[in-house]
């Protein structure tokens, strides 16, 4: 196994962990649609580069590149919307985890029931563990509309099940583009999107006058989480294989919920490490039986 492919993934999930509070320090500073333009312009063309670098093609072959693309963009969008919301409000380090673990479990149980496909008993036990685990972490027992949204857990609720569909939307594109072809397009339709809500904005242009650590932050979520570690992650699978690469992705709730706690001070919760432990397993069990194709982890 080479150690070089390691390091890197290694380094690419920790980026997405790290992501969770970084962007949780902006999230309150602008409107989340101008926010999330910015973040979809940037990362859109840190991406040119490397379709010029790797001689990627963006030539869609089919009707249905064009469909799933225009789709992906849509889902997308409605996913960071969710994802900037739910960071307004709630804790960074609780939310990379319960949406990091819930993920993978959600998307399962989607391809599951629209495919019908047979379920071992391992997955069935993976998946009740990962039901108990999402309930821990939301801290069920304190369970009310007001809960939900003052925490941002339903914001990132909603990011799983949106996730999922994402998902699904991105596998069927794996056999006619590169999943950075893809990228390529989801953004772009993404930037054109968000710009229709926000670009009468006041705010809109308010962004120059932020300080470095707003554009750092932007940096970092485009260029260093993004465009660095969705290709490290794609292009150390072609090596390693997608089941040793999928299977670093539990470095993921635990970077986040970490560097939430030396970022931001984020009080650590033993309900969502307990809770998050659980998910992770079901996570293993789950995909123990089921090759998991790869997918844009944002």
């Amino acid at each position: 196994m080479n150690i070089k492919f390691l390091l890197l993934l290694i380094l690419a999930m920790v980026s997405w962990g790290i992501s969770w509070p970084i962007a949780k320090v902006i999230a309150g500073m602008v409107p989340v649609p101008v926010l999330v333009f910015w973040r979809f312009l940037f990362t859109f063309l840190s991406i040119i580069p490397l379709l010029l670098v790797m001689r990627i093609t963006i030539r869609l072959k089919t009707g249905k590149d064009y469909w799933n693309v225009l789709i992906g963009g849509i889902i997308y969008t409605l996913y960071n919307q969710f994802f900037f919301l739910g960071l307004k409000n709630g804790l960074p380090g609780a939310g990379g985890v319960l949406v990091t673990t819930l993920n993978p479990i959600v998307t399962f149980f989607i391809v599951f029931l629209i495919q019908k496909k047979s379920i071992s008993k391992r997955q069935v036990l993976g998946l009740f563990f990962g039901f108990i685990g999402g309930l821990v972490i939301l801290q069920v027992w304190k369970i009310s509309l007001d809960y939900l949204l003052l925490s941002g857990n339903l914001f990132f609720l909603l990011c799983s099940f949106v996730w999922a569909t994402l998902s699904l939307n991105s596998q069927k594109t794996g056999k006619s583009m590169s999943p950075i072809t893809y990228s390529f397009y989801v953004y772009g339709i993404g930037s054109i999107l968000e710009l229709l809500f926000c670009w009468n904005d006041p705010s809109f242009w308010k962004v120059w006058e932020f300080g470095p650590s707003f554009w750092f932050a932007i940096f970092y979520l485009t260029v260093i989480s993004t465009t660095f570690g969705t290709t490290v992650y794609f292009y150390a699978a072609t090596r390693l294989g997608s089941e040793i690469a999928s299977s670093f992705i539990f470095i993921v709730p635990l970077s986040a919920y970490l560097s939430s706690f030396l970022i931001l001070d984020e009080v650590i919760q033993v309900p969502v490490i307990i809770g998050g432990g659980l998910a992770m397993l079901a996570v293993y069990l789950i995909n123990s039986k089921h090759k998991k194709k790869e997918e844009i982890i944002p």
